[in-house]
């Protein structure tokens, strides 16, 4: 058991967790939600999403070189080499944005196109996603980067088995197969949120007065990211209203007819 992030951490994040449990996450695997907002945000979320993804593997990397510019040698070893498991996954959201438009054309009457998508400009939760990382690695605190890869991984093993099953009730779980990103992160990050964590209990024996700026740090990183889901939320809501509809059973059997 990690014992230090437990008494000198996780009591002082429990107000962040809950305000992001309580928002955007919470209307996703709300039972009740309707399965073609759910769809297009499924949609904004990967398309969007690889603003943020595509630069973790710089941001793990260049975290750790700074740590060890700081003295913290250890630690920027360990992110360093945690940061090659990064790579690429942006390509995943690529993917999986130009599966879930092949299977939005396939039954509704509005076409949508990928590379559209994939090119709308960054919002301002990803403005704020990227500007945290870079503060961080630029700051006197790089360390603060753990934080932040623990507290987004960890939404993974919180959110992602239930937002997954969701996937699976109002979509079906043909779903999965133009989800690859969540799919693998849903099934990793249990590993890394354990890593991350082993991390910071090393790095809080080291010197308990990082304790503030890893609750600071790693706070902000989810209130963004919530913040991130929203905005997925509200477009895909706007996405919903400009669209021509029909509910998927409905364009499916029309499809087999035509």
């Amino acid at each position: 058991m990690n014992e230090l992030v437990e008494t000198l951490y996780t009591p002082h994040m429990l107000h962040a967790r809950r305000r992001f449990e309580t928002g955007a996450g919470a209307v996703l695997i709300n039972p009740a939600l309707d399965p073609v907002l759910f769809e297009l945000f499924l949609l904004n979320y990967c398309s969007r999403g690889v603003r943020m993804t595509e630069p973790v593997e710089s941001w793990i990397s260049r975290a750790g070189k700074r740590c060890k510019e700081v003295g913290l040698e250890k630690l920027g070893d360990a992110l360093e080499k945690h940061a090659v498991h990064e790579a690429n996954h942006h390509l995943m959201m690529i993917a999986d944005t130009e599966k879930l438009v092949e299977r939005w054309n396939a039954v509704q009457p509005k076409q949508l196109d990928a590379s559209t998508l994939l090119s709308v400009p960054p919002s301002t939760a990803v403005d704020a996603y990227v500007k945290l990382h870079e503060d961080v690695i630029k700051s006197d605190h790089p360390y603060g980067q753990l934080a932040i890869e623990f507290e987004i991984e960890r939404i993974s093993v919180t959110l992602g088995p239930p937002l997954m099953q969701q996937c699976t009730r109002l979509l079906g779980a043909e779903i999965n197969e133009a989800l690859s990103f969540l799919v693998e992160h849903v099934e990793i990050d249990q590993g890394h949120t354990k890593f991350n964590e082993r991390q910071l209990d090393k790095l809080l024996a080291y010197d308990r007065t990082f304790a503030a700026t890893l609750i600071k740090t790693g706070s902000a990183a989810l209130d963004i990211y919530g913040d991130f889901l929203g905005e997925c939320l509200a477009a895909a809501t706007v996405m919903k209203n400009e669209l021509v509809v029909r509910p998927r059973a409905q364009a499916r059997a029309q499809a087999v007819q035509a």
